[in-house]
Formats: structure tokens, sequence, C-alpha cells
């Protein structure tokens, strides 16, 4: 029997060996942002503009898709600073797809490379109680193998999918295959892209109907407050990093389609850290505003671009 734990210590040697040495190796943030190709948001862009475009961020928008089709960049910088004699440079930063941690390494990243006075943060109905797909590719290795543990379903994928990242990083830079995509907005301030159509009538009005039982169902769900720490801990996380560089922090609540909550299911929550922005219900109501049942079109995003503006210009 001794022998045989031997041996097994023996040939695991070089695994342990090989794993240390993969988690020592450097890593390059740029292939981080770009290794999944995630651009339905242009996420790889994200890189782009935090450590090699240096025209500063002092609002960055953050969040999912809800943000990234919601928010134009553009008009409300133009806005601020034609209207409002503000002169502020403005950046959606969304990265799609849900998952609250994926936001703790960008607000690291962005408060390395940048001096934001406001980070405008989304809320949807309700936080997504699980890890971030992306999350271990961009992520310092300290913070994904230090994860809030209380809640994450995803945690064994995500400690293989940091390992593997930074050994296929390794393995292409040891073969000289090493090629990172290097996205054609690259050079860009902003992110937002237009979508110019609506969505179908009788599409949004199923889609609405959807919603009537949706969140009242899951509001009894027992499990729901213990599920419910792991979104919540990144976000006290992006708080204290936003407090301690004296940044301003606000959440805005970016809902479906005919969502039948005026506010999201932890409104309490978020108002322990600052002002919740609820956007006019005539923007969220109005079916030609939106180019499918979760996100807003061009004329959903301008109306409520002009109402952003407004609020932002009046924070005091």
């Amino acid at each position: 029997m001794k022998r045989f734990i031997k041996n097994i210590i023996l040939f695991s040697i070089p695994f342990v060996i090989g794993i240390v040495f993969i988690c020592m190796a450097p890593y390059s943030k740029e292939f981080g942002y770009g290794y999944r190709n995630n651009v339905d948001c242009n996420t790889s862009w994200i890189y782009y503009r935090l450590f090699q475009n240096d025209t500063p961020i002092d609002i960055a928008f953050m969040g999912t898709s809800h943000t990234g089709c919601g928010i134009n960049d553009s008009l409300i910088e133009n806005s601020l600073t034609n209207q409002h004699n503000i002169n502020k440079k403005v950046a959606n930063l969304a990265y799609c797809t849900i998952g609250r941690d994926i936001q703790f390494p960008l607000v690291k990243d962005l408060l390395t490379t940048k001096n934001p006075e406001l980070i405008i943060m989304e809320v949807t109905e309700e936080e997504s109680k699980s890890s971030h797909q992306d999350f271990p590719y961009i992520a310092d290795l300290n913070d994904v193998f230090q994860p809030e543990l209380i809640y994450n379903p995803s945690l064994l994928k995500g400690t293989y999918s940091a390992f593997f990242s930074r050994f296929d990083y390794t393995r292409k830079r040891f073969v000289k295959r090493l090629t990172l995509r290097v996205p054609l907005t690259y050079k860009n301030r902003h992110s937002y892209v237009p979508f110019k159509f609506t969505a179908d009538k009788t599409f949004l009005r199923k889609h609405k109907e959807s919603q009537v039982n949706r969140y009242s169902k899951k509001m009894w769900d027992p499990m729901s407050n213990i599920k419910l720490k792991y979104p919540k801990k990144y976000i006290q996380k992006i708080v204290d990093l936003a407090k301690n560089k004296n940044i301003k922090l606000i959440f805005l609540y970016l809902p479906s389609y005919g969502s039948t909550l005026k506010l999201p299911l932890e409104y309490d929550f978020y108002t322990e850290f600052g002002e919740v922005w609820i956007p006019p219900n005539t923007i969220l109501i109005n079916s030609e505003h939106w180019v499918d049942g979760e996100h807003l079109n061009y004329t959903g995003s301008t109306k409520l671009a002009k109402w952003l503006t407004e609020e932002i210009a009046n924070i005091k």
C-alpha cells in the first residue's frame, strides 16, 4: 500500500509542477478579454478602451447587453457638452451575458487605467445568482481561486476555465502561434451600435404576457437568500473599490419589455450603497422602443439618453 501511495505521489509531481508553472507564468489581459470572442457587446473592445486608448473615462456605464443596446454613450457625451456645458467623457463598458462577478475585474481594470468620477451600474429585475462564464478569463488568479464561496455553482468550471485559458496562452507563446484578434473598432472611444428596427408586435405581446408570473414564482424560492449572497458580495466589493477612490456609484434599472416589476427585487439592498435610477415608464412600455423583448432599439436608447443626460447634469 505504501508503495502504491508513493507511486501515486511520484506520478502526480510533474502535474503539480506544471500547474504551478502555468499559474505563475505571465498572462495577457488582452488575450483574456478576447479569449471567448464574446463579441455580442463588442467586449474585446473594452480592453483597448481601458489599456490602449488614452482618452479619459469620466462616466462609465457597466452592465449586460441591456446596457450595451440601451446606452448611447456618444449621444450622452455630446448632449452633456452641448446642452449643459459639461465636458465629460462617457464610455459604455457593457459586457454581455448575466453574472454580476464579471463587473468586479472590469471595475478593477477601469480604476487601474482611468480616473472615473461616476459609475452607473445596470440592475435588472433580479440578480443573476451564478458566475459569468468569462469571469475566469479576465479576473486576476487570486480573485478566481479565492471567490465568494457562499454560493457559486460554477466554481469548479470557473477554476478549470482559468487554468485552461492560461495553459492555452502559455502553449501558444511557446510554439509561437499566439495571434491576438484586434477588433476593427479598437480605436473607437464609444461602443454603442444602434439597432434601427423594431421588434415584431406579436412577439412583444407574447413576451409581455410571459412576464406576468415570472418573478412572483421565484420570490418563493426558499434558497433564494442563500444564492443571492454570491452576487451581493460582488456588489459590495465593487462599492468598496468605488469608495476607496471617492467615485460615485449609481444603479440604473433596465428591465425587460413588459416587466411587471416597477422596482428591482433587491431595490432596498441597492439603496444601501447608492441611488437607484428608474427610467420613465413611457420609455419602457412603448413597443416602438424595442428591438426584441430584452433590448432597446435606437429610438428607445435615444429617449433613454435624453433622460439620462438630464439626470447626470442634475447630480450634485
